[in-house]
C-alpha cells in the first residue's frame, strides 16, 4: 500500500507562522552541503530567499488524532508484509509443519527491526532519502551501494512474478474461469494502468478497508480457534528446522516482516510525506528561510517511532495468527496450500472455521492485500532503479529521462514477470524463490543503512537522534543473524547437491 503523500501533517497552515524577520533566527535549521536537497544556499545567491519570508514551523502535536494523520511510512513497510509472507508463508509453514517454524516470526522481526527504522529514522532526521547516503557510501568505489540495488532490483522480478500469481491463485479461487497465468498477468497490467493514470487513490480507500476485514477475520478466527498456549508457546523458542523445511525456513527470513529492500523506498515515502526535516528541506529549496520551533523535530520523531512500532507489532501479531490458523486447520488433514488450489486453501481456514458465507470475504481481503502488495511494489522499486540510474549518470537527471526510466523498469517487470508466470506457475514456489532471494540481499541493505547513520548523523541536533549504543549493538547482531541464516542456506544446499 502506498502511502498518503498528503504533506498536511507538517505543512498545515495551522502548523506554519510567517515570521517578518528576513535573518535567519538561532537555531533555524541549516542546509546540509553533502545533501541532495540544498537548495537554499543556491537559491539565496539568486536572490530567492530577499523575496521571501521567514517561515517558522511549529511542532506537531503527539496525541492520537495526531499519530494517526502521521501514520504512513510505517504502514506501507507493514502493508508490503501483510501480503505473500503471511498469507502464502505463514498459513503453509503452518500446514506443512505445525508449530515447528513459529519461532522464525518473532527472530525476522527482532533481526530486522533496526534495518526499516535506522531507513525512517534517517529521513526523518536529515530531511533526505536514505539513498543520498548510499551514494555517499559509494565515492570513489564506483558507487558499488548503487550496482547492487540496481541488480537487486532486476533480481526481484521474481517476487513480483510471485506476488502477481498469489493474487491470481486468489482471485481463480472464486473466478475459474480464466486460467491462473492469465489472471497473473492480469494483475501485473492492472498495476501498470493505476500507476499511469493516477487512479490509486480512487482504490485505495476499498483496498485498506478489505485488509482490514481481511485482518480482523484472521484474528478473529485465531481467538475461535486458539489452541492451549501449550501447545505453540514452546516453539516460539529458536530451534533447528527439519531438513525438508530448510527452503520455506529461508523464504520466511526474506519476507518476514517483508524484503528488507522495502527499507530505502520507506524512505523516499517519507521524504514525499514531508516528515520531520523533509519539509524543512523542501522549503528549503523554494527559497524561504525556516525557523523551528523548540520541540519540532523531537514531536516528529516520536510520531515516527509511533507510526513503526504499531505498524510493526500489528504486522507481528497477524503473521503469528495465520500461522497458527493453518496449524490448527490444515496440518491436521494434511493439507498444504500449492499451484492453484492456494487460494482455496488458504479460504479453506476461514471456512472451516466460520462457515462457507465468509469464503467471499477472505477472498476479497486477500486479494486486497496481495493486489496492494504488488503495486506497492511496482511503485517502489521503478522508483529505486530510477534513483540509481540518474545518480550513476547525472546527465540522466531530467524529468522526461526519469519518467522513462520508471515506467521502463514497469514494461521490462511485465514482460519478464510474464514469462514467469507463463513458465512456473506455481506461487508457493515462485514465491519462495523470490524469497530467499530476498535474504540473501539483505545483510548488504541492512550494513549499508547502519553507516548511513553512523556517517551522516555529524551536526550537534543530528547526533542527539543517534541510536543508542545498545540499539547500535542489536543493528550489528540483526546483520550477523541474517549473514549467518543466509550461510546456513547455502551450506545446507550445498551438501544436498553432493
Amino acid at each position: 500500500m502506498r502511502p498518503n503523500t498528503d504533506d498536511s501533517n507538517n505543512g498545515d497552515p495551522d502548523d506554519v507562522e510567517v515570521v517578518k524577520s528576513q535573518a535567519p533566527p538561532a537555531g533555524s535549521a541549516s542546509s546540509d552541503p553533502d545533501s541532495t536537497n540544498t537548495g537554499s544556499s543556491r537559491d539565496s545567491r539568486r536572490g530567492e530567499t530577499a523575496r521571501k519570508p521567514t517561515i517558522r514551523l511549529e511542532a506537531p502535536g503527539t496525541g492520537i488524532r495526531d499519530t494517526w494523520k502521521a501514520m504512513g511510512p510505517g504502514i506501507a513497510a507493514a502493508m508490503t508484509g501483510i501480503g505473500a509472507s503471511h498469507i502464502i508463508h505463514a498459513p503453509t509453514a503452518g500446514a506443512q509443519w505445525g508449530y515447528t517454524l513459529l519461532w522464525i516470526i518473532p527472530v525476522a522481526y527482532i533481526l530486522k527491526y533496526c534495518a526499516f527504522e535506522f531507513a525512517h529514522r534517517y529521513t526523518v532526521v536529515r530531511g533526505e532519502s536514505i539513498m543520498d547516503a548510499y551514494e555517499r557510501i559509494g565515492r570513489g568505489r564506483g558507487q558499488w551501494p548503487l550496482w547492487y540495488l540496481l541488480f537487486q532490483s532486476i533480481a526481484n522480478t521474481f517476487g513480483t512474478a510471485g506476488r502477481a500469481l498469489g493474487c491470481a491463485a486468489m482471485l481463480w479461487a472464486a473466478f475459474p474461469f480464466l486460467p491462473l497465468s492469465a489472471w497473473g498477468i492480469l494483475v501485473l497490467l492492472a498495476c501498470i494502468a493505476i500507476l499511469w493514470t493516477g487512479r490509486y487513490a480512487a482504490l485505495e480507500k476499498a483496498v485498506k478497508l478489505c485488509i482490514i476485514v481481511f485482518c480482523v477475520a484472521v484474528l478473529v478466527a485465531f481467538l475461535l480457534r486458539m489452541p492451549p498456549p501449550g501447545e505453540y508457546v514452546a516453539n516460539l523458542v529458536p530451534a533447528l528446522a527439519p531438513a525438508g523445511a530448510l527452503v520455506l525456513l529461508g523464504a520466511m527470513f526474506g519476507y518476514f516482516p517483508t524484503t528488507l529492500e522495502i527499507s530505502p523506498m520507506q524512505s523516499n515515502w517519507a521524504v514525499d510525506k514531508k516528515a520531520g526535516m523533509a519539509m524543512v528541506r523542501h522549503l528549503e529549496r523554494q527559497g524561504y528561510r525556516v525557523e523551528l520551533a523548540p520541540n519540532y523535530l523531537r514531536n516528529n520523531f516520536k510520531l515516527f517511532k509511533r507510526d513503526m512500532n504499531i505498524s510493526y507489532v500489528v504486522s507481528g501479531l497477524t503473521g503469528l495468527a495465520f500461522l497458527i490458523v493453518g496449524a490448527v486447520v490444515l496440518h491436521p488433514i494434511g493439507l498444504v496450500p500449492e499451484s492453484s488450489e492456494m487460494g482455496a486453501t488458504i479460504a479453506r481456514m476461514y471456512t472451516d472455521t466460520f462457515g462457507a458465507w465468509v469464503f467471499p470475504i477472505i477472498i476479497a481481503g486477500g486479494v486486497a492485500a496481495l493486489f496492494s502488495t504488488t503495486l506497492t511494489y511496482f511503485d517502489g522499486q521503478p522508483r529505486i532503479f530510477q534513483e540509481c540510474c540518474v545518480r550513476l549518470r547525472t546527465s540522466l537527471d531530467t524529468p522526461r529521462v526519469r519518467v522513462a526510466l520508471y515506467r521502463g523498469f514497469q514494461l521490462l517487470w511485465l514482460i519478464a514477470g510474464s514469462a514467469i508466470i507463463i513458465g512456473l506457475p506455481k506461487p508457493v514456489i515462485v514465491i519462495q524463490i523470490a524469497s530467499v532471494l530476498a535474504l540473501l540481499f539483505s545483510p548488504v541493505i541492512f550494513w549499508l543503512n547502519i553507516k548511513a547513520i553512523k556517517d551522516n548523523f555529524t551536526t550537534p541536533q543530528e547526533r542527539e537522534f543517534l541510536p543508542s549504543r545498545a540499539m547500535m549493538a542489536w543493528a550489528w547482531i540483526g546483520v550477523l543473524g541474517l549473514v549467518c541464516i543466509c550461510v546456513w542456506i547455502i551450506g545446507w544446499a550445498d551438501l544436498l547437491e553432493m
